[in-house]
């Protein structure tokens, strides 16, 4: 394995890159994007620590997508041809990038039904449900907190949304009490309440959530309102 270090906003891999080896995320935060011939740009997946970027061209050589470095990232490429004698030789590595694909899977699945039936509170409370379980399970969060260093634009090309309307949604989340956003760090200060705004379950990720625990509203109220209004940070 080789061991690969990308600055923040430095492409790991660009739509129609061939390349022999697959890609895993060690460290940081990266996201998959298609780009529409406008120049717009609509994220499909965020990867944490422990997802592999590219593992479907272990079988399909060109890329159908590109993977940008949202932090500074650290990655190792395996060889195809590598990975290929490891899963000849043992049915439990098979067994994981098997399960790892159905899980992908199973988050584009959620992610369709936020963007085409959730409301767009709904749709911003499940992926902070599923960031935080997600970065629960490797060690990337806190008790009731995780770090998203996305800007409001960013947020937008996540949801599908404009930043204005990410911005709205971000101050009803805020008065409703269930999230604090300072300095890029997302405080979830009631998960029972968010979790019932996104109708999350979180049985698709394979993992046991980790509820966070939830602390007093009002210990929180300065904070809920600190940030900019025109500026997720």
């Amino acid at each position: 394995m080789r061991d690969r270090q990308f600055g923040q906003d430095q492409d790991l891999t660009r739509e129609g890159d061939r390349s022999p080896n697959v890609t895993l995320l060690t460290d940081g935060l990266a996201a998959r994007y298609k780009l529409l011939s406008s120049g717009r740009r609509q994220i499909t997946t965020l990867l944490v620590p422990g997802d592999f970027l590219d593992l479907s061209s272990f079988l399909v050589p060109r890329r159908d997508f590109g993977v940008v470095a949202v932090t500074a990232c650290r990655a190792v490429t395996i060889d195809n041809e590598q990975l290929r004698r490891i899963c000849e030789a043992d049915r439990a590595a098979s067994y994981l990038l098997w399960t790892e694909t159905c899980i992908e899977a199973a988050i584009q699945r959620e992610w369709l039904v936020s963007m085409g039936r959730r409301s767009a509170k709904g749709q911003m409370a499940h992926l902070f449900c599923e960031l935080m379980v997600r970065l629960a399970a490797v060690g990337r969060s806190e008790a009731s907190a995780f770090h998203l260093p996305l800007t409001q634009n960013e947020l937008a090309d996540v949801l599908g949304m404009s930043p204005v309307h990410v911005n709205r949604i971000l101050k009803e989340l805020r008065r409703d009490g269930v999230i604090a956003w300072l300095n890029y760090r997302i405080e979830i200060l009631d998960w029972q309440g968010l979790a019932d705004v996104a109708e999350f379950n979180p049985a698709y990720l394979g993992l046991q959530s980790v509820v966070p625990v939830s602390k007093p509203v009002a210990a929180h109220a300065q904070d809920a309102t600190a940030a900019p209004a025109q500026t997720v940070k």
